[in-house]
């Protein structure tokens, strides 16, 4: 996102208006699936008499026409986080940084109290 919004900035247009239109069609997409998400959650997991937590990686391909509208051109339930380049490979380790975190998974500590 940071190589499209200075992209836009050298173009003279405000990527804020851009996001928030990207946001806005992220966000519909997911309230349009909510309820078959939900159910998904809700599944008993059979190997675990546990209740689980339950999250998921979505990726977003989304095209900008002439006009800087969104488009959804598809939705991945399995985003390939392969890395074909230093660029794919920086882009996506920080992408599964950010995963964990919203997830809440934290680095183990070391025996001694200090992360690894």
């Amino acid at each position: 996102m940071s190589a499209l919004q200075h992209h836009l900035s050298k173009l003279g247009i405000d990527f804020k208006p851009v996001w928030q239109r990207i946001y806005d069609m992220i966000i519909k997409s997911l309230i349009s699936v909510e309820s078959q998400m939900m159910c998904s959650t809700k599944k008993p997991n059979p190997n675990s008499s546990k209740p689980s937590n339950c999250f998921e990686l979505l990726g977003f391909d989304i095209l900008l026409d002439s006009d800087l509208k969104p488009w959804i051109l598809e939705v991945n339930l399995a985003p390939s986080l392969t890395a074909d380049s230093p660029l794919d490979f920086h882009i996506k380790s920080n992408l599964i940084v950010d995963f964990f975190n919203l997830a809440g998974i934290r680095r183990p500590l070391k025996r001694n109290g200090k992360q690894n």
